[in-house]
């Protein structure tokens, strides 16, 4: 049993006192790895010896034992890498030159994210996805791989999210089940298709609440959006850049991580003691 389920577990039987030692370690694990039994103590406004009670209560000697199983979920949360060679190697783009284009051209992508986007719309949309009783990613063709993408990662904390090809002869049978309390995220990158362009038409009329990631805020998804992010996809190949639209992704997930981060630690402990019980993860 990790901290936080043993914290979660006994917060009926806390004192007041011990209830905020409990919040704040759920809420600040990251910091809380690192600081001392009387930082704790200050920072939840107790006195040390309730931060020492409290890591009893819960099952350990004391707060160093709690302490030190908060590193070891630090630790197994760092990748690790192989050591980096130390000769230095040319850049690519001294060897092929044209790739300065291609590599100019994707932060030319991500400023425009940046400048297009607003924090407000960002937040608006985490707050939808967290409100959210359902959710139904819609897109197609290139658009699938970003919207896979978004969809495990809102599944690792939530449980709630399917992606649906708009193409496909289900998804008309999987939106039409869909309720106000619901939502469809349209990631729309060109070209577009009709049939989406009316499947999305189709929840405005029913009031299904959308949000919209696509390249403008002119195009019917937006229009038909609560709110919309906007990504940038110019390419010097045949197929749209998708670097803009992940990295709008990131975003999403890295608000989602300073909202919730007692939650997802919870969810993340839950997701690896599954993953072992099924064999999907195999230690060596």
């Amino acid at each position: 049993m990790s901290f936080i389920e043993r914290m979660q577990d006994s917060l009926g039987d806390l004192s007041e006192a011990k209830k905020r030692v409990a919040y704040y370690l759920m809420d600040n694990w990251l910091e809380a790895a690192f600081l001392s039994a009387a930082k704790v103590a200050r920072n939840t406004d107790v006195s040390e010896s309730v931060v020492v009670r409290f890591s009893q209560d819960i099952g350990y000697s004391g707060f160093p034992e709690l302490q030190k199983e908060i590193q070891e979920i630090l630790k197994s949360r760092l990748v690790n890498r192989d050591p980096m060679e130390s000769n230095e190697v040319e850049p690519m783009t001294n060897q092929h030159p044209e790739l300065q284009k291609v590599y100019d051209l994707s932060l030319g992508n991500l400023n425009e994210v940046l400048a297009k986007n607003t924090i407000e719309a960002f937040n608006e949309v985490l707050t939808d996805i967290i409100q959210a009783k359902r959710i139904v990613i819609l897109a197609r063709k290139n658009s699938l791989g970003p919207a896979h993408i978004l969809n495990v990662h809102i599944n690792e904390v939530f449980s709630k999210s399917q992606v649906i090809n708009g193409e496909s002869v289900e998804a008309l049978d999987i939106i039409r089940g869909l309720s106000a309390e619901d939502i469809v995220i349209n990631i729309a990158i060109p070209s577009y298709s009709k049939r989406i362009r009316q499947f999305s038409d189709y929840l405005c009329e029913r009031g299904i609440p959308q949000i919209a990631i696509t390249n403008t805020f002119s195009n019917p998804f937006a229009k038909n959006a609560k709110c919309t992010l906007v990504t940038s996809v110019n390419s010097l190949s045949y197929s749209n850049s998708h670097l803009g639209t992940v990295f709008i992704i990131d975003v999403l997930i890295y608000l989602l991580t300073l909202e919730s981060k007692g939650e997802l630690v919870r969810k993340l402990e839950e997701i690896n003691t599954l993953n072992e019980r099924f064999g999907i993860i195999f230690d060596g």
